[in-house]
Parts: C-alpha cells; structure tokens; sequence
C-alpha cells in the first residue's frame, strides 16, 4: 500500500501543477479575445451577453484591471475599444450588435411557468427566407428592414405564436410561451448542492448535465454516481451495480435509458456507469409518488433522457480519462432532422492506469482470478485476465411537421473478460471467458393535436446477456452459463389540458418479458435450462392540478396492471401533493403502491470465478411471485435567501421478497424464504449558497428489518441496514475553476458471525459452518474523503478545453465493506473457518480531458 500512494502523490503533484501552469500561463496574458473577456465577465458578475458568434470572435481587447472592473465600467471599456455597440437590456442581459444594426428588433422568450428562456424556437418572417432561433438566453433579433412583417414563433412542445414586428421593441421585448399542453412539473427549487440538480414539483430530482457543476470525485458526470449524492440513495459496496434507494435492492429500482428498461448498468462489473454522459442530458430520480406512466421499480425510478431537441449547430467533443477515450458529435442533418452519438472505448488494452489496477484489485479480490495457488495441492498457478469494454449511444430526432416528431434510440454496452491460467510446472494454460452485453432500441411518434392536447405512441426493445464459460486447469471439465433477457413493449399515451390548472394523462402500455437461464457442465454430464415468460397489460390515468395561486399542486393518479400468465388483477395508486405555506416554507406529501415482475437472484454457489452472481429471474407466481410494496412520506421544504432545507419522514413497505435475492451470506444463504421488509426513516438535506460558494450537509436515519415467516428468528435486520449515513460537502468556483470536496460516513451494515466454540459441524459427510444469530454484529464505520477540480478555457470562439482531476479517497482509508466466512483445510488437513473481508478502493486518482468545437 505505501508503494502505491507514493505513486499516486507522484501523479497528484503532476496533475496539480499542470492544472497551475495552465491558470499561471493564462494569468500572463495581457491581451486576450473578446469572447473570451466576456466569458470571464459573464462568470464573474452573473450577466449574460446575447451575441452573433462572428461578429466577436475576431476582436481582440486588453482587459481593465480589476481593481476598476464593475460592470459599467467594462461596458465604457468595451464601447470605446471595439467597433460594437452594447446595450443594457436589464440587470442581467446584455446585448452586442454592429453599428448598423442598432435599430434591430429585439426579443427574448421564457417558458410561461417556469419564466426560463426557451433555446432552438423558430422564427419564420412572412412567406420570405428569412428566418432564426432563439439563442441559449432565449434571445433572438430581427433586421430593421422587417420592422412591419408578419412573424410566428414555434417550438416543440410549447403554442404558436404569431404576430407582427411592428408591436415589438428595441429594448427586448420579452415573449412568454406556454406549453401545449400543460406540464405541471415545473422545478421548485434549482441547484441544489450544484448547478443542474433541481427537485421538481412533483417530488422527483432531475439532473441535468449540460453544464453540470461539480460534485467530489467526478472526474466525469458519470449519472449514477451523481445520484448517490442525493440522501437516501448509497451503494453498501462502492459500486453502480448495486445502488439501493430506501434500503432497497438494486434490481428493485427501474433504470430507464430514454424510456426503455435497462437490465445492464455498469461497465467492469459495476464501477463505472454504462451510460455514456455526453449525450445524456437529463436524469429524473423518483423515491416516492412515482409517475403513473412507471410501472415496475418497487424502491424507486432514475430515467435517463438524451436530448430530446434538434441541434441548431454541429457540436463535437472528444476526451480521454485513465480509464477510456470518448467521443461524440451532434450535428443537424438538415432543420428538420438531427443526429446524436456517443461512444466509449476501455484503453487498459493499451495502457494498464493506476486507476484500472485500483479497480481490478478491489473486482477480482475474494475471486479464482486473484487465487494463484491450488490449496489442495499447493501447485503454483498463475493468471492473466485481460478486460475490454465499450458502449455506443444515437438518438434521431425527425421533425416531419409542426405537430409531428420521431425519435430513434439505441445503445449498446459490451463487456468482455478473458481470464486465463497457467500450470507454471507445465505449462498447460486454459482460458474461460465472460461476455456481458445489452442492445437497446426504440422509436416514438410524438403528435400534437392542438394546444391542449397531445399523444405519443412508442415501441421498445431490450436485450440483455451474460454468457460464460469456465474451464477447470486441472481437469476437462467445462461449465457453461447464460442469463438471458428479452423485452419487448408497446405504449400509447395522451395529455389533455382543461384549463392552465387541470391536465388529464392517460395511456396503455403492454410488455412481453421472457427470461432464460443455463447451466450446463461436461463432466459429469448435466444440463439445466429454465425459460419463462410474462405478457402484462397496463391502463393509467391520472390528473394534475396546479392553483391559480400557484400555491397548491397536486398529482395524482392510478395504474391497474394485469398480469395475463396468473390472470391477475393490480391496482397501484399514486398521490403527490406539495403545498405552499408561506415564508419560503412548502409541505410535500407523497405515496405509492408499486409491483414488480423481474428480479435478480444472487448464486454464490454457481456463479463466474466469484465474480458474477447475479441473474435476472421472472415471477412465476409460486416459487417468486410478484413483489409489491407501499410507501408514504412526508416532508417539509424551505427554500429562502439561497438556503434551501428538505427534512422527509417515510415508511416503505416490500412483500413477497425472497431471501434467494437478498444476497445472505450465513445460515439461510442457500435457503428460499418468502418474506417481507420493511423501512422507516428520515432524510434531512441542508445546502446554504454564498457567492461562488455551495456547502451542503445531509443525513439519513432508517431502520431496515426482514420479516420471514418460516425461519427462526422471524425477524432480524436487512442486509442492507445502514441505519445512518451523512455527507458534508462543498464546491467553489473561482473564474475557469471548480473544486469540491466532500466527506462520506456510513455506519456499518450487518453480518452474521460463526458460534464460538463450534464452528462448524458434518452434514452428509460434508463440512458447513454453524452460524449464530442471523445479523447481529456491524461492520465497522464507512469513511471516506474524496476531492476534484475542474479548469474550463477556450482555445477560440468555437473551441474549448476542459480538465478534470479527481481523487477518490484520498486519506487512502482501508473501509470493510463486507465480511464473510468460508470452509477450508489447513496444512495438517483439519478443518477450519476462514474470515474472509472485501475491502474498499484505495487512494484512486483520474484525469480527464476533453475538447469541444
């Protein structure tokens, strides 16, 4: 361990200084362009200038110094030392135009409800040529020779507007669109601990990463590392592939790429996100009051969106971290068609990083790829693993009129292990491999009827596979392994507005769910295979009410699912209710009943070199029937003068949990039990904003118990009890520069220990451990401290660079994050018990770069 974080300073103390040499280099630079300075201005005074890129790019300016910079005196600076006229619009914008264009018309637009400005509207002028969209502040201009033409404005998803220039004005006239039909998840409170995480009205967070802040230990915005940052969502063991919402299981959450079920989410076996962040732009997160239009996801929902906007302009980037190279391009194929992709290649295959030994020993630790000695008979063995994997993600947007737009989506996630093994005595060498991939696709028809209503038919396809097979070195013995899955759906949904206060949603929804798991071994000769399959019909509807006052918001609704197979009949109510009362304060009451057909069961018996143990398996309404559950919250929000605090009691009920899923490592973990759990707790989040400054803290209690019938004790706590957690944690922009620094604490969760004195005992003539009281010890507190930094410059006004350093755990703090027990023999060939305990990364560093044009 000394070795490798004296390499790791090594790599910090270069990181550092070229971060420094970079804003050292900068500081030198007495003259610099004007887009630029106005980038630097606009960070600085929180002003936005509205601008044509190439009437600014060319300019070059020498700065006022700062001891004089206000912002008037830099609009007097500017005016007398460019050839552009600027006008001050308000407190806030602020526009540039050549001399001859002073008397252009001037127009900002704003979403009615939200009053945002609205990027990529069109503007048509009359039956001529002309036309234009409105920039990212929402501004757009017209020429003064059209100052008596006919115009109208349209955009996606908001009414048409048209009239004539004559009505508007020199001095930005501001234009409110309303949506067509009448959303009502408006954001209640934005940024929060960092610029684009926002909690809607509605009770969800979205998370929007075109110009994400900066959280501790992103090097990139990998989405579902994000999403642990929330309170009441953490992984117990480090990872994105087992992210537990309310002390829920992993698979008990639905992962949705643009609205197509995710049955795969992480690349090297949980440690990086699958989805690739340059091209998905939005994340909602729902804990409770779940949407009615979500089916499955009995702990909660995080829906992942690509751009749903036709890009006006080709923008591409290209990077590279310790761990892979990525790219990605939009581009506008023509104004009614637009393109996105993104792709993500591993690099070890090339350059084996700190950072991928780091992750290659935590994965392969407690594995056959990390034991390189028989302990039978002690023959010398040694292995080479050899790990790739990639993910490519396009979307297709198609305007074909006003009212109509298609999408096309599709991903694909790949990874692939080769492990091979040597007899040094020998050299007779095998190789086992494990192939986990998923294919997403789908398309959608979105049609407005008029302004109060729209529809929105899609279809849907996912894939998912993991395929292995194990090659014994010693014997021929070969064992094949495969987890299958196929979904396939179709949906149908309407909105109607009655009024601005009443919105009807309704919809359809069928999916066909077939799962199919292998086992089949050469010697000796055995085979099993298990398909099943699940067809399920859906109807919800559900109305939205937001008051005249904008005080009172309601959503409400309920989803009958009907499971075809077992000719069952569910009915799931949805409620969320946010209440303004004054002084910054609001009240928020949520609740849900939820079902679930799919989950993951976890064989420690049979999976892949110990590495692999999850497979996805299908209710059969017997041996795992459906699971269900019920959950109820009540918050209370304040959010006043740049403080905003969130304080959430809940109580969430699951039923119809087996223990198969639960991943039990003592005295039941080969036993099925069909049982229940439940949790109670609070969430508390406090975030204060001074300046450039964002510090926040946040703390969750619950209490997670298990409740199986038929074992003894009946009761005992969850294996996934962590019963307090908190984080503290802030990020400091300064210019071009971001750090933020965070400190994470969990207690323990619970593991069972073997009886002193007895530990084990002969069953069969086979050798088990004899467990005491299911769950009654703690694994010591989780602590981890974890820092990054982020440079922003422009190379030139269609350029741009960004650096991106990252150190996770940097007191390199050794955290226990599970322990378990096994049965071996020791040199004299008696029996013994193992403690075996799986340790947390190590001091980690990343560096990313990217660059934009």
């Amino acid at each position: 361990m000394p070795k490798i974080a004296t390499s790791y300073k090594k790599l910090i103390f270069i990181s550092i200084f070229i971060v420094l040499g970079i804003k050292s280099f900068g500081q030198k630079i007495e003259e610099t362009t004007l887009l630029s300075y106005i980038t630097y201005v606009e960070k600085k005074f929180s002003v936005r200038f509205s601008y044509v890129t190439e009437e600014v790019e060319k300019i070059r300016i020498k700065p006022l110094s700062e001891e004089k910079e206000t912002v008037e005196n830099i609009l007097s600076h500017l005016q007398s030392n460019t050839p552009l006229r600027y006008h001050r619009i308000n407190e806030r914008y602020i526009s540039i135009a050549l001399p001859n264009d002073e008397n252009h018309l001037c127009v900002q637009l704003k979403d009615f409800e939200t009053q945002l400005p609205l990027e990529g509207a069109t503007i048509l002028l009359g039956d001529g040529p002309y036309r234009t969209t409105s920039n990212a502040e929402g501004f757009f201009f017209i020429p003064a020779q059209h100052i008596n033409s006919l115009y109208s404005i349209s955009f996606v998803g908001y009414r048409t507007i048209e009239g004539n220039t004559s009505d508007l004005s020199r001095e930005c006239t501001i234009i409110l669109l309303r949506t067509s039909v009448f959303e009502l998840d408006a954001v209640v409170v934005k940024n929060i601990f960092t610029n684009g995480i926002n909690k809607n009205l509605d009770g969800s967070i979205r998370i929007v990463t075109e110009n994400f802040g900066l959280l501790p230990g992103q090097v990139e915005d990998d989405i579902l590392q994000i999403t642990q940052a929330l309170p009441g969502i953490t992984s117990v063991d480090e990872t994105i592939s087992n992210i537990n919402i309310r002390g829920g299981t992993h698979d008990e959450t639905l992962m949705l790429w643009d609205d197509i079920k995710m049955y795969q989410t992480g690349h090297f076996f949980g440690l990086i996100s699958a989805v690739n962040p340059d091209i998905t732009k939005n994340v909602t997160v729902h804990k409770n009051g779940t949407n009615i239009r979500y089916g499955e996801g009995v702990s909660g929902v995080i829906s992942m969106k690509p751009n749903n906007k036709i890009p006006n302009e080709t923008q591409a980037g290209i990077g590279a971290n310790l761990m892979n190279i990525n790219a990605f391009l939009e581009m506008p194929i023509s104004k009614k068609l637009g393109l996105q992709i993104a792709a993500r290649k591993s690099i070890n295959e090339f350059f084996e990083s700190p950072i991928y030994r780091n992750y290659t020993s935590r994965i392969f630790q407690d594995s056959e790829i990390s034991d390189i000695e028989d302990s039978e008979s002690n023959i010398q063995i040694t292995t080479d693993e050899d790990f790739g994997f990639y993910d490519i993600s396009t979307k297709m947007l198609w305007k074909i009129s006003e009212k109509d737009l298609i999408e096309f989506s599709a991903l694909t996630i790949d990874n692939s292990l080769d492990f091979t093994e040597t007899v040094s005595v020998n050299s007779q060498s095998k190789t086992s491999k494990l192939d986990q991939r998923s294919i997403l696709g789908g398309l959608s028809w979105q049609h407005t009827l008029n302004d109060n209503a729209e529809l929105t038919a899609s279809t849907y396809s996912t894939y998912y596979l993991l395929d292995a097979i194990k090659k014994d070195i010693f014997t021929a013995q070969e064992q094949i392994q495969k987890n299958e899955v196929l979904e396939t759906g179709i949906k149908l949904e309407s909105n109607v507005g009655f009024s601005e206060s009443w919105i009807l949603q309704g919809g359809y929804h069928f999916s066909e769910i077939g799962i199919a798991n292998t086992q089949d071994v050469n010697l000796p000769r055995f085979r099993d295979y298990e398909k099943k399959v699940l067809r399920t019909h859906a109807l919800f509807a559900g109305l939205d009410y937001v008051a005249p006052n904008k005080k009172t918001f309601l959503f409400s609704g309920a989803r009958i699912n009907y499971f075809s197979k077992f000719e069952k009949y569910r009915v799931e109510p949805r409620l969320t209710i946010n209440q303004k009362v004054g002084y910054g304060f609001a009240v928020e009451i949520m609740g849900e009943f939820k079902s679930q057909a799919t989950t993951q069961r976890i064989d420690f018996d049979s999976d892949f070199l110990g590495i692999e143990k999850r497979r996805w398996v299908l209710a059969d309404g017997e041996e795992i029937p459906i699971l269900t559950s019920k959950q109820i919250s009540l918050g209370l929000i304040y959010n006043k003068r740049d403080l905003f605090l969130n304080l959430e009691g809940f109580y969430k009920r699951v039923d119809n949990i087996n223990s198969a899923n639960q991943g039990l490592q003592n005295q039941y973990q080969f036993t099925k039990a069909i049982g229940n759990y439940s949790v109670r707790g609070i969430e508390c989040t406090l975030n204060k904003k001074t300046g450039a400054l964002s510090t926040w803290i946040s703390y969750t209690y619950s209490n997670n118990q298990y409740n199986f019938e038929t074992l003894e004790p009946k009761i005992f706590p969850n294996n996934l009890d962590v019963q307090h957690a908190a984080t503290l944690a802030g990020t400091y922009v300064y210019k071009s520069l971001k750090i933020a620094l965070g400190v994470n604490w969990h207690s323990g969760k619970p593991y069972t220990i073997p009886l002193e004195n007895t530990e084990t005992e002969i069953v069969g003539g086979i050798p088990i451990i004899k467990y005491d009281s299911p769950h009654q010890q703690r694994l010591p507190h989780y602590f981890r401290t974890d820092l990054s930094a982020e440079y922003n410059w422009k190379f030139s006004s269609r350029t741009s660079g960004k650096l991106n350093l990252a150190l996770l755990n940097i007191l390199n703090r050794e955290n226990i994050l599970n322990i378990r027990y096994s049965v071996a023999r020791n040199e004299n060939n008696v029996t013994t018990v193992n403690k075996i305990e799986e340790i947390s990364l190590g001091i980690t560093p990343n560096v990313s770069f990217q660059v934009f044009f």
